[in-house]
């Protein structure tokens, strides 16, 4: 636990972390815990990362791109990952693990050789450990400090050579004891020549740590940018809208891919059969009972984009039940291909925002309030830009999408995206008695509860991505 001897927070940046959890650290940081945690995107000031490795493609990335960082993890996870120079969080999250992973990190930051196991806070605190500490240089988990060693001259005492240290101290001394002038112009030789080496060292480290912020800076600018990309391939780029001029906003899903998907999983979970989407070259597999989908086809890749987006021919899909022999070679398929196994949930709801691109089904009746009757697993689903404050207030307070959009002051298009994922989900209430129902329920006090107070967190938000 943070004590008397932990003065300052832990600076830690969040990375590759789920919304929801994003929100709730935030939260938990804001308040509680801020005395523990303080959140920051300044490389120079970063002591830890918190990451979330339950959040889709947040271990390979960092695998990828941070493996000779150096600074400790704090690793949010259902499962022990077993990573060094961590600490990891078991799920569901509580105030009491934060509060003793910061602890944690602080001790790995003071003694870094006990970076090499993996830490756990899941159900217990780790007994504290007393290793028998080495002899150690000076060490800093961002860059290691070198001592400059002062050098030392010979002279000979009585033909005995000894060795004398070259310091100020020395120096003072042998100057007012009156050492001869020519010991006097050595000596200060000396001194120059020791402080030459230290703004040499002094200057080199400082060039280190500022082409090491650089680097950083410039892969942030290549996520950064790399993440745009990919929310104007979900999101689209359309400037917003009256519901007046919506038409030209509007696609027919039963003619792309996104159509046949949905009426395939449909299928699926009317038989509780395997059922199989043939698109040449190839085929995708939904499994009901196991909420999965198998493919070879990357919901990345460029082709699958482009795939998405362009109206299917008659005749380029076909949709069949799996036979039993059929199944027992999908399975043996599956064993050998552990990585095209995608989640049912995330599956739809990237499929339907490729197809959408930031548009709407053209039976949807823009002036019609509708409700949000569940709210998504963030952890599962590709985010984007407001998608949590979104869900926030469409499950809080039913309305038409325009006016959502404009209650959260943010661009049409994420509210549109967000209405197709969770269409695809069937999230989405459209009975205007239930969705009636669903407005007189709204309670008329404000809420004092943890839930009551998120919710006016994310709703009064600035324009971040949460």
């Amino acid at each position: 636990m943070f004590n008397k001897s932990s003065q300052t927070p832990l600076i830690v940046e969040l990375m590759d972390i789920s919304k929801q959890n994003e929100a709730i650290l935030k939260f938990f940081i804001s308040g509680v815990g801020s005395k523990v945690f303080k959140i920051s995107n300044t490389a120079s000031e970063v002591e830890a990362y918190i990451i979330d490795y339950d959040f889709p493609g947040a271990q390979a990335h960092w695998d990828e791109n941070y493996t000779g960082e150096n600074k400790p993890r704090i690793i949010l996870a259902t499962n022990d990952p077993q990573a060094s120079n961590s600490v990891w969080v078991g799920k569901p999250l509580s105030s009491k693990k934060l509060i003793e992973a910061a602890a944690t990190v602080k001790n790995l930051l003071e003694n870094p050789q006990l970076a090499e196991p993996s830490i756990s806070t899941h159900n217990e605190r780790v007994a504290e450990k007393t290793p028998d500490k080495p002899e150690l240089k000076p060490f800093s988990l961002g860059n290691e400090t070198k001592m400059v060693v002062p050098k030392k001259r010979s002279t000979v005492q009585g033909g005995v050579a000894t060795a004398t240290l070259v310091t100020s101290e020395s120096l003072e001394s042998a100057s007012s004891n009156g050492a001869n002038h020519h010991l006097k112009e050595k000596t200060d030789t000396s001194k120059r020549e020791i402080d030459e080496v230290d703004h040499a060292e002094i200057e080199q480290q400082s060039k280190n740590i500022a082409l090491q912020q650089q680097k950083t800076q410039e892969k942030k600018a290549v996520e950064a940018a790399k993440q745009e990309r990919r929310w104007k391939e979900l999101c689209g780029e359309r400037n917003d809208t009256s519901t007046h001029k919506a038409d030209d906003l509007k696609y027919i899903p039963e003619n792309h891919f996104i159509g046949k998907l949905t009426g395939a999983v449909r299928l699926a979970k009317q038989s509780q059969q395997i059922v199989e989407i043939k698109v040449l070259p190839y085929s995708v597999f939904i499994l009901p009972n196991e909420h999965q989908v198998f493919t070879e086809l990357s919901i990345d890749d460029e082709n699958f984009i482009e795939f998405s987006r362009d109206k299917i021919k008659q005749g380029d899909m076909n949709i069949h039940i799996l036979s039993s022999i059929e199944t027992g070679k999908l399975e043996m398929q599956m064993s050998n291909l552990p990585k095209c196994i995608h989640s049912l949930e995330s599956f739809l709801w990237t499929s339907s925002l490729l197809a959408s691109h930031g548009r709407l089904p053209i039976t949807l009746d823009l002036d019609k309030k509708t409700a949000l009757k569940y709210w998504p697993s963030f952890a599962r689903i590709e985010a984007f830009p407001y998608s949590m404050r979104i869900a926030a207030l469409w499950h809080h307070s039913p309305d038409t999408l325009v006016q959502m959009a404009e209650k959260l002051a943010v661009p049409q298009r994420y509210v549109f995206a967000f209405y197709n994922g969770a269409d695809a989900l069937d999230l989405i209430e459209r009975d205007p008695k239930k969705v009636r129902q669903q407005i007189k329920a709204q309670p008329k006090k404000k809420g004092t509860g943890l839930i009551s107070r998120l919710f006016k967190r994310l709703l009064g938000g600035g324009a971040t991505s949460s």
